[in-house]
């Protein structure tokens, strides 16, 4: 790695992470400042773009088209304006930097990592069975992250698989497993390993439930859209729902538009599976649950389950304000399923030395205002560590225009308080002493030619190396 023996008196700004949050951030503030900032990016992980990369679904590409966006950054690498440090994780327990590294050596910290863990329902038994898993280590495994390749998913020998809770990754892990044919993902970048394993797929059922109602989904229309149209064209047929539950408060309320148009989809294709005359046509079927709230599950044996146990929950409406309100019933009742996903979002944590520079994490987040850290000077975040894991990528769009503002903001009102520090020359140094694998972004665009190449022989976009072929494949 070749080092740059000079001292900017441009501002050094270091960035903890490399997803979507983070490339239109600085993108943002080199287009208003490009002589401005001295940028370094430091990933944990050999590739960058995080969540588009290993959290977006395979046969949802036109997802990944911001990563066009991102690939503007090279247009700063010759200058000196950015560099990014891959496999560099920064205040984890094994790595060589730490937070004191970065606020020694530069004037600005954007905290722009993601979410690292799901957030799992407490108090749920055999939590740690075979035959459960969060959707955040499996949306990881079947985008080839290699932190998450040893899992060892039965697949084969499941039938009727259950899902709790119902957002958008719900729905994509729903299409995946039921729409798991060749012909159909076999274009996509999954990797060839994850799609032999999915193809061996024997689900022919999936229960989406959720502890609360219809009106409260979290899934998007067009989500759901895309899953119910694949009846006919995959004969993948929506069962239903439990209508007879929320009709005193769809005759009661009037809806909104989007609640309106939802409703109009699960009726218009519900009718549809039951009017079907030819059942011949039904190859694998799926269903939505509400106000079932999960309290754990019965084992068949050291890989399978036999069913999830839920308490029922019921709409009430509340004659005080007039407001439907959700009740436990305390009532057990029983689902049979040989698996379960647990799809319950995820959460951010806090780096180890969060607490020596008092940065105030709370209620799954960093707090600030429009980005600007509370408390601690010179210190921003973007992104789901800003906003407690929620949004998509246009509200990073979004979050990150009111953070870049933020930081030149301050910038033009401060300026004559400007300290001149070293920036990337004491972080190499201190890499290179500890032999650190460093990924740089010439190499990162060197492993994706390859993987594109790779690719191109599969007839797909790009076949995914893992982080140890990555590494060794430029060093």
């Amino acid at each position: 790695m070749k080092l740059v023996r000079y001292i900017s008196t441009k501002r050094k700004l270091a960035v903890i992470g490399s997803g979507p949050s983070a490339f239109y951030t600085i993108l943002n503030l080199l287009k208003e400042k490009p002589n401005d900032f001295e940028i370094d990016m430091f990933e944990k992980n050999p590739s960058p773009f995080g969540l588009v990369r290993y959290g977006v679904a395979p046969d949802h590409p036109e997802v990944k088209n911001c990563i066009n966006r991102f690939n503007d950054i090279k247009e700063f690498l010759n200058n000196g304006t950015f560099k990014y440090f891959g496999n560099t994780p920064i205040s984890t327990k094994n790595s060589i930097l730490n937070l004191n590294d970065l606020y020694k050596n530069y004037n600005l910290i954007l905290f722009a990592y993601g979410s690292s863990i799901p957030n799992l329902p407490i108090n749920f038994k055999n939590l740690n069975h075979f035959g459960i898993i969060d959707s955040f280590s499996l949306v990881n495994w079947y985008n080839n992250n290699s932190n998450f390749k040893n899992l060892n998913l039965p697949f084969e020998k499941i039938k009727n698989l259950s899902i709790i809770g119902n957002g958008n990754v719900s729905i994509d892990i729903t299409r995946l497993l039921l729409n798991n044919n060749l012909n159909y993902l076999k274009n996509t970048d999954i990797s060839e390993n994850i799609l032999n394993k999915l193809t061996k797929s024997d689900i022919k059922n999936i229960n989406i439930i959720a502890r609360r109602g219809i009106l409260e989904s979290k899934f998007s229309n067009k989500e759901l859209r895309e899953l119910l149209e694949m009846d006919e064209k995959f004969g993948i047929y929506f069962t239903g729902y439990n209508l007879n539950d929320f009709k005193d408060q769809l005759n009661d309320i009037k809806l909104d538009r989007i609640n309106k148009r939802r409703i109009s989809l699960l009726n218009k294709y519900m009718e549809k599976f039951q009017n079907l005359k030819d059942k011949s046509k039904i190859r694998k079927t799926w269903n939505l649950q509400y106000l079932k709230d999960p309290i754990g599950v019965k084992i068949k044996d050291n890989e399978l389950l036999s069913e999830t146990i839920f308490k029922e929950n019921k709409l009430i409406k509340n004659v005080e304000n007039n407001n439907w309100e959700i009740k436990s019933t305390n009532k057990l009742i029983s689902i049979p399923n040989d698996f379960l996903i647990l799809s319950t979002g995820y959460k951010n944590q806090p780096l180890l030395d969060f607490e020596n520079f008092n940065i105030p994490f709370k209620n799954n987040k960093i707090e600030n205002i429009n980005g600007k850290i509370i408390g601690v000077k010179n210190s921003y975040c973007v992104g789901w560590i800003s906003n407690g894991s929620n949004g998509n990528i246009n509200d990073s769009l979004i979050d990150s225009i009111n953070t870049s503002n933020s930081i030149i903001n301050d910038l033009n009102n401060d300026d004559t308080n400007f300290v001149e520090k070293k920036g990337r020359i004491e972080i190499q140094d201190k890499l290179l002493k500890n032999r650190a694998k460093i990924i740089t972004w010439n190499d990162w665009i060197k492993i994706h030619e390859l993987e594109k190449s790779n690719g191109e022989k599969l007839g797909k976009p790009y076949e995914k190396l893992d982080f140890n072929e990555m590494i060794d494949y430029v060093n």
